[in-house]
């Protein structure tokens, strides 16, 4: 179970962090393009609203990757002086609050979406349904979910015999 939690939450996260990145360079050349064309009196419509909808996705999209690269802002100096035993409480009680926080968070995004497609929700300018991006944040969201599980599986890594 360990295994297969770590794969799927694993390929999960590389796809969105691809996606996301993919988001980020196509948000740099709208806004260049967006800067060039209005010193010539032809900005790009809508890039404000490209832009912003995009922004979401690249911050929700990587969520997962970075989470599962352990590359997010820690407080390894205070859990690092615990001992094994209540690092590993620490560990299995903040996962178990953040799955919740996160599968709720998830699954209320995935509901907004269908409120916004039911609606008929779009963007002011181009008309663009928000609902895409609701779900897929929702998406991303769930996937976190699944990160925290295989997490949970894993275990706290020993961090006093990583530091120097």
């Amino acid at each position: 179970m360990k295994r297969l939690m770590d794969t799927l939450a694993g390929r999960m996260s590389a796809w969105m962090e691809v996606v996301a990145g993919s988001a980020l360079i196509a948000v740099m050349l709208l806004i260049g393009a967006d800067i060039i064309g209005r010193l010539f009196g032809h900005p790009v419509p809508g890039a404000y609203e490209i832009v912003s909808l995009a922004g979401g996705l690249v911050l929700g999209l990587a969520l997962p990757a970075t989470s599962m690269a352990k590359e997010h802002v820690s407080t390894d100096f205070m859990t690092a002086r615990l001992s094994t035993t209540m690092r590993r409480l620490l560990h299995f009680g903040t996962r178990l609050i953040g799955i919740g926080i996160f599968a709720l968070a998830g699954y209320g995004m995935l509901m907004m979406g269908v409120r916004l497609k039911e609606a008929g929700e779009v963007t002011a300018v181009l008309a663009f349904p928000f609902y895409y991006v609701v779900y897929a944040l929702g998406g991303a969201l769930i996937i976190q979910t699944l990160v925290l599980v295989a997490e949970l599986f894993a275990g706290p890594k020993d961090e006093r015999t990583t530091q120097p």
